[in-house]
């Protein structure tokens, strides 16, 4: 009899996930197995993603991209661009380039591998901030975010490095520690996890600058609403009888 009220209450709880939230304002103990079997995946993710950034592989990086970015920038305009590149660019939307025109796709196609100084080929990095003197080194989960019907997720992190002002400006070797926001947008598509808006942290102002891939604008997501997972909560042990609708 036990093990039948475990089975229900477990097939319960699934069913709540997958028909949308109870409560927008839930703890994570009140919203079910599922739920927190999200936050774990999303989090798993969220380590692959960066570490792929942080290595400069932008081809892994890519994969995580949504497949309507895809159908708008090529992994050739990924690595032109470094990995800083909005769908739509052409329309208006400035890749990363300083002052210049955009130049013809097809030269991009042809000429996405960088070259040095001396003209030599090398490797792409993923450019986390214009600011080129901003080392990213690590990074703290600080909260993830689901939406009350599962397809959306934020994963607000802390980027932890180096930052060192422009030489050329003081004449010294200034450096310092670097501790700078940044969230990452989520959007399941098709039951897989991937990349839908990129969030720019380094606009001039200070203030957060957000960067669309794909047409969700800020006001869709500002109005969601979501369960919140801190890192403790996914490390916590399941519990049938806590998540157990009373």
């Amino acid at each position: 009899m036990k093990k039948l009220l475990k089975i229900t209450v477990y097939l319960f709880a699934g069913l709540l996930f997958l028909s949308g939230f109870s409560t927008a304002s839930a703890s994570w103990a009140e919203v079910g197995d599922a739920v927190l079997k999200e936050a774990r995946e999303i989090n798993k993710l969220e380590k692959v993603y960066f570490d792929k950034r942080l290595k400069n592989d932008l081809k892994g990086a890519y994969e995580f991209q949504h497949p309507e970015y895809k159908k708008q920038v090529s992994l050739e305009e990924f690595l032109y661009f470094e990995g800083r590149l909005v769908a739509g660019y052409r329309e208006g939307v400035m890749g990363h380039i300083s002052g210049g025109m955009l130049p013809p796709l097809d030269y991009i196609k042809k000429n996405y591998t960088k070259k040095d100084a001396l003209g030599f080929p090398r490797p792409n990095y993923y450019k986390w901030f214009y600011n080129p003197f901003i080392k990213v080194k690590r990074y703290e989960l600080e909260k993830i975010s689901i939406s009350k019907d599962g397809k959306y997720a934020m994963v607000k992190i802390m980027l932890k490095g180096r930052e060192r002002i422009n030489p050329a400006l003081v004449r010294e070797d200034i450096a310092f520690d670097m501790i700078r926001p940044h969230v990452d947008y989520w959007e399941k598509v098709n039951g897989k996890w991937v990349i839908t808006v990129l969030t720019d942290a380094s606009s001039i102002s200070g203030g957060m600058k957000t960067l669309y891939f794909i047409p969700n604008n800020n006001d869709a997501w500002e109005k969601k609403e979501y369960v919140h997972f801190d890192p403790d909560s996914l490390l916590a042990m399941p519990d049938t009888d806590r998540h157990a609708v009373k």
